[in-house]
């Protein structure tokens, strides 16, 4: 299995982790590691350090999701990961990457390889969603469907 460290600025890794418990379960070699408003950066720091060691004692790879390319979090994963092969970070996290990083982590081969599948399924859960317009339906086009 796969650990999985998410970060961010604020309540946005407890949030995001408290989604991905409702709808995923109790996640196991998963850390938090928030960056509270008045926290010095050294304390960001420090808890990421702590968390990637902790992982790593548990698992051998490890994908560190943070909310913000150039962000405090983001640093601190990328200084406290810099000379580890075995752990990968991402930013511009979201819930679908997440769950679906959390179901997938134990099948994936690689950290490398569950980072570019979290990316993908993070594009995808982007979208803009409209009703369709009903002056453009012609009900003979939906005569397969249910009618919703």
């Amino acid at each position: 299995m796969i650990g999985m460290i998410l970060t961010g600025h604020g309540e946005f890794a407890p949030g995001l982790a408290h989604a991905l418990q409702m709808i995923a379960g109790e996640q196991t070699a998963f850390k938090v590691v928030a960056f509270k408003e008045d926290a010095p950066i050294e304390d960001l720091e420090k808890n990421m350090q702590t968390a990637i060691n902790e992982l790593l004692a548990e698992v051998e790879q490890v994908v560190i999701f943070s909310d913000l390319l150039g962000g405090s979090p983001f640093k601190a994963a990328m200084m406290a990961s810099n000379e580890l092969e075995n752990v990968e970070v991402i930013c511009g996290t979201n819930l679908p990457m997440l769950i679906e990083s959390a179901m997938m982590r134990q099948f994936m081969p690689s950290a490398s390889e569950l980072a570019n599948q979290a990316i993908t399924t993070g594009q995808a859960g982007v979208q803009v969603v409209q009703f369709p317009n009903p002056a453009n339906n012609d009900p003979s086009d939906n005569e397969d469907e249910d009618g919703i």
